[in-house]
């Protein structure tokens, strides 16, 4: 391949020919020299040579960068490794220290806390694997992204649905992978192999090791089921900070360590950013961390190396079959929290919930913890019964260590009972007092992102909600079709309802509770509306305005971000809640004070 004489670095290719090639004879051709392709090195800005076998391969420099040479010091960097006299010469000490500075320097892991520098031992992490070209591996840094792995690292050959990480094998050893995680003998040109059963369960049990928790002092309480895991776990931790512990949450809504009171970060799907986290909530001085687990962070092995003081499940109903296939895969899924259990901790149940039995007999055969209970229904560890139930609210009166205690809370469906109850359950087993249980289901009030009521000084009653599968829309449908008196309407954004099934699905489900169902586009509230958005509105305040005393309005769609300001109406999208908001808003405009009103004397 020629390139042109214009090439900044034509002057250079004799030097850098010299250079390669005397690294290819000091590390060998199945060294730390290896083929760098094209597609590897995306928006280079100079030329680099490189031999391999005795063949010289040139890459092209695209055109729109031909003066700043700073992409090239920065591959030589991950090439050589090291800072050689020859190549510090020919491209400028300055630059090559500067490259070599930002290549080499620790990376801050996803919760922001910068990783601590560590050496371990892959065959002590992995203690039944095999290893090939090596006695051991010892990991400094570790990547599952081919393209992003730097001089030293050992790269995880991660399996998933749409990718085999074994397939990129060649390019992270091309970047200087210093070791490979694989699940089978794979051709590595003499990087050192380590072969494991299962690369998923690799990847999590080496981003705990190397970036999780360093002691026990931290106990983690973690949460799963089908539905209601958001709620305990804020639950939970509202009724532990209200006993003067230090609590940590991980959860969908974000994160909370000691320091901060506004959630922060997105939904959590990998092991690794897990891992950080609680070493985050560690390092800030929480005594106790709770823990959303979801089926998805389960079916990673995301908790591979955690130890769980205590385990809590909500529910087993049937639900992200996309993910997991049947039901039975998925219950399979869930029951893999208990490989994650302390041997003397705790197992939470809702004894309501009969499906929980198979995982208690699991925890009595393999765990010598104790068992606690919740239950509305049934005779429990922690349970409650409803004295007052109405749209307004309800009011539990809970049993738990002998004593019964009134607990009031503001949404009235049963499934945030159970998910009270059972946060009670937890904090039993940390030996809370009822009435500090009473006082923290009490102040947390509604959950943000969860089922909340919405007030505008209307008749009706307005709930909005973002069900995450079927099963839990289906606990909230049932109980506001029970408590409602009068009419019981669901309006749904219309990508949600093609989440839960589609739109023919979601209307027939709906029907056995509401008498109104509407789908509600996305352009509805659009400064350029199509007929069908005006159509929509218009059939949408038809609805609103012929509402009563007694009447129940759901609304299902894009709960807003914690932290997100007002809406922009010139936005194409607005979510539905914003919509029925602002409509509430101008039908029901506040009552003037009375002070208006008062004559003189």
């Amino acid at each position: 391949m020629s390139h042109s004489q214009s090439n900044p670095l034509s002057g250079r290719e004799k030097n850098l020919k010299s250079i390669s090639g005397k690294y290819l004879k000091e590390f060998g051709s199945l060294g730390k020299l290896r083929k760098v392709h094209f597609g590897y090195f995306t928006g280079s800005a100079g030329f680099l040579e490189t031999h391999l076998d005795g063949i010289s391969q040139l890459l092209t420099i695209p055109p729109r960068r031909t003066t700043d040479d700073k992409w090239c010091y920065k591959n030589m960097v991950r090439l050589f490794g090291v800072c050689h006299k020859d190549v510090a010469d020919e491209v400028g000490t300055a630059n090559w220290q500067e490259a070599k500075e930002e290549m080499t320097q620790p990376r801050d892991s996803a919760s922001g806390v910068p990783v601590e520098k560590s050496l371990q031992k892959l065959s002590e992490i992995f203690p039944e694997a095999s290893f090939f070209a090596c006695s051991d591996i010892e990991c400094q840094g570790f990547t599952d992204r081919a393209t992003e792995c730097r001089p030293g690292d050992v790269f995880v050959a991660r399996c998933s649905d749409y990718d085999d990480g074994h397939e990129h094998i060649a390019t992270a050893v091309a970047m200087g992978a210093s070791g490979v995680v694989a699940e089978r003998m794979v051709p590595t040109h003499g990087v050192p192999l380590c072969v494991v059963s299962d690369t998923s369960w690799a990847w999590a049990r080496l981003a705990h090791a190397m970036e999780g928790l360093r002691g026990r002092d931290l106990r983690v309480i973690a949460v799963t089921g089908t539905s209601g895991k958001t709620s305990t776990v804020w639950l939970t931790a509202s009724i532990l900070a209200e006993a003067g512990l230090r609590v940590g949450v991980i959860s969908d809504l974000g994160c909370v360590d000691a320091f901060s009171s506004v959630p922060e970060g997105d939904r959590i799907t990998d092991p690794r950013l897990l891992a950080s986290w609680l070493r985050r909530l560690e390092k800030s001085g929480c005594s106790h961390a709770v823990v959303e687990v979801s089926s998805e962070l389960l079916a990673k092995h995301a908790l591979a190396g955690v130890t769980c003081d205590t385990v809590a499940v909500t529910n087993l109903g049937r639900a992200h079959l996309d993910l997991h296939g049947t039901d039975t895969a998925y219950h399979a899924v869930k029951e893999r929290i208990l490989e994650a259990a302390a041997a003397d901790g705790a197992l939470v149940v809702n004894s309501d919930d009969p499906r929980s039995q198979r995982l208690v007999e699991r925890y009595k055969n393999e765990c010598t913890g104790n068992v606690f209970t919740s239950g509305l229904q049934s005779k429990a560890t922690v349970s409650a019964t409803a004295v007052e139930r109405t749209l307004a609210g309800q009011t539990l009166l809970l049993r738990c260590d002998g004593v019964m205690m009134p607990v009031s809370l503001d949404v009235p469906v049963t499934s945030t009972a159970r998910n009270a109850v059972l946060s009670a359950a937890i904090a039993t087993r940390y030996r809370v007092p009822a009435e500090k249980i009473a006082r923290g289901i009490e102040s947390i009030g509604s959950i943000a992102g969860r089922i909340s009521r919405c007030d505008r000084g209307q008749d009706f009653t307005v709930f909005v909600d973002r069900p995450s599968n079927g099963h839990s829309l289906a606990s909230t449908l049932a109980s506001l079709g029970r408590l409602s008196h009068g009419r019981l309407l669901v309006l749904v954004e219309e990508g949600l309802a093609d989440q839960l099934g589609g739109k023919e699905q979601f209307v027939s489900r709906a029907s056995r509770w509401s008498e109104q169902t509407m789908i509600v586009p996305p352009g509805i509230a659009s400064e350029n509306p199509t007929d069908q958005d005006l159509q929509a509105y218009a059939f949408l305040d038809k609805e609103l305005s012929q509402l009563h005393a007694g009447d129940c309005v759901l609304v299902l769609g894009t709960v807003p971000p914690i932290n997100s300001g007002p809406f922009d109406p010139e936005h194409d999208f607005m979510p539905l809640e914003a919509v029925v908001n602002g409509w509430l808003e101008l039908a029901h405009e506040p009552v003037a004070e009375w002070g208006g009103y008062r004559r003189a004397a």
